[in-house]
């Protein structure tokens, strides 16, 4: 029976459109203050829903357009991004999503595509050029899709001053002749089992240990690393901090962390880590939470944002 459990299980793998929930890193299980629906107002196809403090995806409803991925300020929802990176870097910067005509590397959806692959694939080709199909007639995304990625786009230069350019139709180049019918079907079936790989290994920096970070956060980094300058989110506590743990507890990628130091606590901040979603910010009972830009050269760093004694240490 473990043979056929394992035949069953890539079965369903390969039939399941949704993309991987993370409920730890999601800002409504972490009870953010003001919570958090993006996902569900992304979603082009009613897929999701909120329920119990916690992110549902209908399995019938979704089609893996993937655009709740990109928008996810936790980076709670996500797929395999390895995958999509390798085509990327085969198709030297350039990718069609499946409804668009011609040759080249192709993603099921461009609305898989996030600004740490962008900004990544920017760093090495400088320029990335994306073809979709008629996105309005798309039953997998949807009109949203091309908004969506000018979004991401935007987001992406935060990392690397990537140029993102996209077209409708084939991708530039020759279209599609009988003789290369075989190689689109067969770059199709290709697609469909690097899905089924739960996470392919992705570049990592010298000083970082693998798996310290989300995949899509690695792939900023690297982007980040190759760039003249970047505009990296952080944040900046300022006078007032009661030292309470609540900015801990509802960020979504442990970016900040609290430890007492004798008599004295002080906060963290793993920039690297930090996505700027601001639900530290907006959870601050104090209010002394600021959103910020890091330079290039802090992005590596842990800061420190606040060190004292907390007014309620001797009660």
């Amino acid at each position: 029976m473990g043979f056929l459990d394992g035949l069953l299980n890539v079965f369903l793998k390969a039939t399941d459109p949704r993309p991987r929930y993370t409920e730890a890193r999601c800002l409504l299980y972490k009870n953010s203050v003001g919570g958090c629906d993006k996902c569900y107002q992304a979603c082009p196809k009613g897929a999701v829903r909120l329920e119990g403090w916690r992110v549902e995806l209908d399995e019938v409803l979704c089609t893996g357009c993937g655009l709740c991925t990109g928008v996810c300020p936790g980076i709670a929802l996500e797929y395999p991004l390895g995958a999509i990176q390798e085509a990327l870097i085969r198709g030297k910067g350039k990718l069609r999503c499946s409804k668009a005509e011609g040759k080249g590397e192709e993603v099921l959806c461009l609305g898989r595509l996030t600004p740490g692959l962008l900004a990544e694939a920017g760093s090495r080709f400088g320029k990335v050029v994306l073809a979709r199909g008629d996105c309005g007639a798309c039953r997998i995304g949807g009109p949203e899709v091309p908004e969506r990625l000018a979004r991401m786009a935007e987001e992406a230069r935060r990392y690397f001053p990537v140029e993102v350019e996209v077209v409708e139709g084939e991708l530039p180049g020759e279209r599609v002749g009988r003789r290369e019918l075989f190689q689109v079907l067969l770059g199709s079936a290709k697609r469909t089992a690097a899905d089924l790989v739960p996470e392919l290994p992705l570049p990592a920096l010298e000083e970082e240990k693998e798996g310290e970070l989300p995949a899509e956060l690695r792939l900023r980094r690297l982007a980040a690393s190759r760039a003249p300058e970047v505009r990296w989110p952080r944040i900046r506590v300022e006078e007032g901090c009661t030292l309470c743990p609540v900015c801990t507890n509802v960020c979504p990628t442990e970016a900040v962390r609290r430890v007492r130091e004798g008599e004295e606590y002080a906060l963290y901040l793993q920039v690297a880590a930090c996505t700027g979603c601001g639900a530290c910010v907006e959870s601050c009972p104090p209010q002394v939470i600021r959103l910020e830009e890091a330079p290039k050269e802090e992005v590596g760093k842990e800061l420190l944002l606040f060190r004292g004694k907390p007014p309620w240490y001797d009660l």
